[in-house]
């Protein structure tokens, strides 16, 4: 007897996390920039903060699952591997912002490196976690009807 095999998992769509995850990454760009009385007007200065932020991120949390509804939906899990696929796709920000920019990764100040790994990995998480609930909510409700 031949047995078929099973039909891959249901991975859903995720572009509403792809969006959150820009517009958290976004936020952050923008209050940071805005914080050190930076313009955030100047879309040329803002793709040169954001950019390497967004292409770090997007290089590296596919792979630590993080758009898996095993994953994004159970904050347990989200709390193992979001943090840490932030502090690696931020390093790779770090480094490709420094590469933009013309400068050398030993001349990135350190508090720049540790207030930029910390909030943007604050920002994710507060949204993501945010997603969880929500997600929750709407299964709850789905699981009720």
């Amino acid at each position: 007897m031949a047995v078929s095999p099973s039909p891959p998992p249901k991975t859903g769509r995720p572009w509403g996390l792809v969006l959150g995850d820009a517009l958290a990454l976004l936020l952050f760009v923008l209050i940071g920039r805005r914080s050190h009385a930076l313009l955030v007007a100047d879309p040329i200065a803002l793709a040169l903060t954001a950019g390497p932020f967004l292409a770090g991120w997007f290089a590296v949390s596919p792979w630590f699952g993080l758009f898996r509804p095993d994953v994004s939906r159970n904050w347990r899990r989200l709390l193992l591997r979001l943090p840490v696929a932030s502090v690696v796709g931020g390093a790779l920000a770090l480094v490709l912002r420094a590469w933009l920019r013309g400068q050398a990764v030993s001349g990135i100040p350190v508090s720049f490196v540790v207030a930029g790994l910390g909030f943007s990995t604050l920002f994710l998480l507060v949204w993501r976690l945010g997603y969880v609930w929500w997600a929750g909510r709407q299964a709850n409700r789905r699981q009720a009807a």
